[in-house]
């Protein structure tokens, strides 16, 4: 008689879209190449989804002899809660957990949590078949590479290393045309794939699992053979999204050739419609190159341009290093010159990293040609990472909160009974918690009001035109929110201190908006930015207000012609659910339009006032007039990587 095998991978839900579960996927089809394994056991159907009746789901399993789980920060807590529902139910079933979440040092696990049995580190694939193996035999799992038993009978634990030498990727089959993934095609489900055309990172960044030694080499999926046939496979399954889980692509030059075969089926059928990836760490030409496919196809979902500091004494610390900042600069300048978006990504709250530096980095980033996304993450201290070592901590005096993982854009109905936890980092030996703190809303408030567009012409013109820094802009926004906390400034300020508040008082800090008739939850810049789209006049007024306070605050010189222009300008530009998809003609006494291009794209330009005024068209990319539910969904939520916040200056 065959046993049963339950392989569980719970994902986070977007409204009704899921990503398949790949990771379980590739246990599976690795282990059904072997006669002796489809012989003996029997894989029932894939458990991607949460259900709210944790205890109904646990009892069903009572015919299950292996219950194998795929453990990842996101979905930690519900494994460990689900396992020993299930062991209550069933105390003969075989608990089996893996993934990045497993901790490499199990010496006190199995105290904690007696109802797991193995677990399993490092990849997957190998170790998993080898357990199958043994529970067709002695059932000594002791002895396996890479394996933490929980050895009942002689109440111990019994661990092994990873394996010395990772797995070669072509001994793996591909889940997607193994089949495995069939059954789960018929559901009434909008499905995303996450794809590998690599494992492995040459970095050493002490705040990622990718850094272990264990990981340094790239290893790669067959291109032919397989990958081109993946795609394929997206294509016909008419997928929306595939992610693309390689730590850095455009390392190789293949890379090129893969992303034209993705853009070739969606341009022959239609898929997939967007692929999106981390790309090299050292963003270089063939990046662009790669960009250009996917946004001349219209799959693009925004190129990363990350450096997580820009301080060099914080780099060496996390073992990070980044592009030149001269290269940089190049490459935002063809970024921008060829209306591509880009994001960068930043961690607060890092080892070595002050208050001052965090906000220079801003800074640094922004006159560089950065103004179209910069994404802020907290610093996540991760299992078996080299910035959770003991030593670590105690040399960078770390200091962490438990709170709740904020899941961006998950449905509210969504969040179970099980609650996801993370620790972040809130203190070290050069930034104070009240600076983390400041350094949390000073990062709202430049990914609100300028890099969603908000005031993003003002501030650019106003800072190339009379000699300030972007901080300088931005930090009297703060203080003129605090002075006049009416304003929607100031109410948007008040918004963003409760969900720092709530963020240490472990209290999830997405924020609904009922108005726009999607119950799900927004990261608090984007809530504010749509709260503001709905009195967006009004905004306009006070911030003519807060532009003459900046001005009187560094004695900068008045020109009332050139405020009217900035302020008509920056209103224009900005998109909004009412527009119409009309062009729109502003009468300007100054070159303020083509002044903030050239800024941007890091051409030396000066303001010049024109002898007559000239009129320059706006072209409003929205059309769907008052349509709120759909220009918050396709221009804040899908669109933000993509840059659609600013309307195009013909």
């Amino acid at each position: 008689m065959k046993a049963n095998i339950q392989l569980v991978q719970v994902n986070n839900s977007y409204g009704n879209q899921y990503f398949i579960p790949y990771s379980v996927g590739l246990l599976q089809a690795y282990c059904e190449q072997f006669d002796d394994i489809r012989e003996n056991f029997n894989f029932s159907k894939f458990i991607y989804k949460q259900e709210t009746d944790l205890e109904s789901q646990a009892k069903s399993f009572k015919k299950v002899d292996i219950l194998a789980q795929s453990c990842y920060i996101w979905n930690w807590q519900f494994n460990l809660t689900f396992a020993e529902l299930v062991k209550k139910y069933n105390p003969e079933i075989l608990i089996i957990l893996g993934g990045p979440q497993i901790p490499d040092d199990s010496s006190d696990f199995f105290e904690k949590y007696p109802f797991v049995d193995i677990l399993c580190h490092g990849e997957g694939e190998l170790v998993f078949h080898d357990i199958l193996k043994k529970y067709m035999g002695d059932k000594k799992y002791g002895d396996l590479e890479g394996v933490s038993y929980n050895n009942v009978l002689e109440n111990k634990t019994e661990y092994t290393p990873r394996r010395d030498r990772a797995i070669d990727l072509k001994d793996i089959p591909s889940p997607y045309l193994e089949g495995i993934f069939s059954d789960l095609m018929e559901e009434d489900v909008v499905w995303q794939a996450s794809w590998e055309t690599n494992r492995g990172c040459p970095y050493r960044c002490t705040f990622c699992a990718w850094g272990a030694e264990y990981y340094n080499k790239i290893r790669k999926f067959p291109f032919e053979e397989r990958l081109t046939k993946e795609i394929k496979w997206f294509s016909e399954n008419k997928l929306d999204l595939v992610f693309g889980c390689d730590a850095n692509f455009g390392v190789f030059q293949r890379d090129v050739d893969i992303a034209k075969s993705l853009v070739e089926f969606k341009n022959r059928y239609g898929y997939p419609k967007k692929f999106r990836v981390c790309n090299a760490k050292n963003s270089n030409d063939r990046v662009f190159q790669i960009s250009k496919l996917f946004d001349d196809a219209d799959m693009a979902k925004g190129t990363s341009m990350s450096v997580q500091s820009m301080d060099t004494d914080t780099l060496d610390i996390i073992r990070r290093k980044n592009i030149g900042i001269d290269k940089f600069k190049d490459l935002m300048g063809k970024f921008n010159e060829s209306t591509m978006s880009t994001y960068t990504e930043v961690i607060l709250g890092l080892p070595g990293e002050s208050y001052d530096t965090f906000i220079n980095g801003f800074d640094t980033l922004l006159h560089s040609g950065q103004h179209s996304q910069i994404h802020v993450y907290n610093c996540t201290l991760l299992n078996n990472t080299e910035m959770a070592d003991p030593e670590y901590i105690k040399e960078h005096e770390i200091e962490t909160i438990e709170t709740p993982i904020f899941r961006a854009h998950t449905d509210k109905k969504a969040h179970y009974e099980v609650q996801e936890l993370e620790k972040i980092i809130v203190k070290t030996k050069t930034m104070t918690r009240e600076e983390w703190k400041k350094g949390f809303q000073y990062s709202k408030v430049i990914q609100t009001f300028h890099t969603m567009g908000l005031l993003q012409y003002m501030a650019i013109s106003l800072v190339n035109n009379y000699g300030c820094n972007y901080s300088d802009f931005y930090n009297t926004l703060i203080d003129y929110a605090y002075e006049n906390p009416k304003t929607l400034v100031g109410v948007e300020i008040t918004n963003n201190n409760r969900s720092i508040e709530k963020l240490f008082s472990g209290i999830d800090y997405g924020q609904l908006l009922p108005s726009y008739n999607l119950d799900i939850l927004w990261p608090p810049e984007e809530a504010s930015f749509l709260r503001i789209a709905e009195n967006i006049d009004t905004f306009y007024d006070e911030i003519y207000e807060f532009i003459n306070y900046f001005l009187d605050k560094f004695n900068f010189v008045k020109d009332r012609q050139f405020l009217d222009d900035l302020l008509s300008l920056q209103k224009e530009v900005i998109v909004h659910y009412d527009d119409d998809g009309k062009n729109v003609l502003i009468d300007l006494n100054y070159n303020i339009d083509s002044n903030v291009l050239d800024t941007v794209n890091g051409i030396p330009t000066e303001l010049v006032k024109y002898s007559d005024s000239k009129v320059t068209t706006i072209t409003k990319h929205w059309k769907d007039a008052g349509c709120k539910e759909e220009f918050a969904r396709n221009v804040v939520w899908y669109g933000r990587k993509g840059g659609k916040f600013i309307n195009e200056i013909l």
